[in-house]
Formats: structure tokens, sequence, C-alpha cells
């Protein structure tokens, strides 16, 4: 008597990839960063369309804080409740902008709880071959992808980052202390962490494997221009945690590293020119 053969079970990554899958858990404490550099370094249809569907649902979301969060502010600043102690809002009014702001956000604190299960969902429903689309989310990628064009290309990213990054230290350590030059240079230094830093990681990497050819003896490793920094950071982060009186060593590595990646950006625009140049 011969046996059945066992039906083969589900092939889990045929026609999926475990960067499709896992783009929005990733998404969900990084936002707009996590899933747009995926989605700049997905070669794979389906982790392109997980991505996509991520980040449109990160840019409504932020689309959301932006204007909760600004018009609180705009609230608190022509009711005297902010830096100008000036109010301008006529007490009838003023209530009325308070019950708007109050329930936009009220959505915005529920919108943020309901990211946590939509992005659980989509990765469930990825796991089964299925790209889903976050329910609510606007088509921002879609729709204008096509029409952002960004003249010079990964090179201006990274220059930008050469320019921008020194900008924001002086603002941090040399600028004015008043409340408003303080708010913005503390935003500058998160943004210049977690965003500006990682997309000129992204740069770096799509441009040196568009732009140098396949073989070039002069072609960069991203990771030597990324690794190398990581490591003086660490250095610097042991020189201050045995050798100094530093309270925040962390603080000290994260500048350490800024420094190290300035340099390390100069260095590949250098390169860059000359192979051009060439």
């Amino acid at each position: 008597m011969s046996s059945t053969p066992p039906t083969p079970g589900p092939k889990l990554l045929d026609e999926r990839s475990l960067s499709g899958i896992f783009v929005h858990f990733l998404a969900i404490p990084t936002g707009i960063v996590g899933a747009g550099l995926l989605y700049l370094l997905a070669t794979d249809e389906f982790t392109k369309r997980n991505a996509r569907n991520a980040l449109d649902w990160h840019l409504t979301v932020l689309l959301l804080t932006a204007i909760s969060f600004g018009s609180l502010f705009t609230y608190a600043e022509l009711t005297g409740q902010g830096i100008t102690d000036v109010s301008v809002l006529p007490s009838s009014v003023s209530t009325v902008a308070g019950i708007g702001i109050s329930a936009l956000l009220t959505l915005w604190f529920a919108v943020t709880v309901w990211t946590f299960a939509v992005g659980f969902i989509a990765m469930v429903k990825a796991i089964f071959g299925t790209a889903w689309r976050y329910p609510f989310s606007l088509a921002l990628v879609e729709r204008f992808e096509s029409h952002v064009t960004l003249p010079g290309g990964w090179p201006l990213i990274i220059f930008g980052y050469v320019v921008l990054s020194p900008l924001v230290i002086w603002a941090v350590f040399f600028a004015s202390t008043t409340d408003i030059v303080s708010i913005l240079s503390a935003f500058g230094l998160v943004a210049l962490i977690l965003v500006l830093t990682p997309l000129t990681v992204v740069g770096m990497y799509l441009h040196s494997k568009r732009d140098w050819l396949q073989g070039d003896a002069q072609q960069p490793s991203v990771l030597v221009h990324v690794g190398v920094p990581i490591l003086v950071a660490a250095i610097g982060y042991a020189v201050s945690l045995g050798f100094t009186q530093s309270i925040y060593p962390q603080g000290d590595a994260m500048y350490v590293f800024l420094a190290t990646f300035w340099i390390s950006t100069i260095v590949y625009l250098i390169r860059w020119r000359m192979r051009s140049s060439k």
C-alpha cells in the first residue's frame, strides 16, 4: 500500500519578504523615519508596497500632529498663555477655539493609539501576503512622489548635512538662551539625530551604488564611512565614562559621533568630486 505524500505547508517567504512584513512594526516607534528609509532602500516590490502604506499612514499622523500642536501653540499665543503673554482673542472666540483645540488633541491621541493597532494588523496581513492599506490614511506618497524632484539628488542631501550639522550644534551650545531659540535648537538637534543623519547614511549608500561603477577601485564603503564614527563614538563614551566627571557620557558619545560623521561626509563628497573630475 502506497502512502499519500504529505501536503506541503505554506511557504512563508514566497512572494513576500521579512522587511515587507516587519516594516509596520518598525514604523510604530520610528514613524516616517523608519518607514521612509526602508521605502527608499527597498528593491523588492512587496517591501516597497508595504513600506509605502506604512509611510502614508505615518505622514498622515504627522500632518495631524502638526495641525493639532500648531493650533495649540497659536491658541496659546493668541490668548496670552504663550511666550508673548499678549491676549488678542475675545473671550467668546477663545472659548470656541479652546473646544476645537480639545477636540483636535483628543483626535490626535486616538489616532496615536490606533497606530499601534493598525501597525500590527498590517504586519499580520503582510505575513499572509497582503500589502494592506491603512484605513483613513492619505495617499501622499503615491500622489506626490512623481512630482517631487531634487536637483542634485543624493549629493545635495549629503552636502546639506555638511552645512546644517555644525549650524545646529552651534545653536545648541552658543546661540541665545531665550525660550524660543532654545526650543528651536532642541527641535533642530532631534531632527539632526533622528532624521537628517539616517537620511544621509541612506543617501551615501544609494548614491555610491548608483553613481560609482561596480568594481570601481575607488568605490566607497559606506560601512567604513559609518562604522568609523561609531567606533570613535564608542571610544569617546569609554573615555568620558572612565576619565572625566561627565554626568552624561552617552551625550558626549553622541556629539563625538556627530562630529566624526560630519568629517566622514566631507571625505565622501571629496572622493566623489575627485572621481567625477577624472
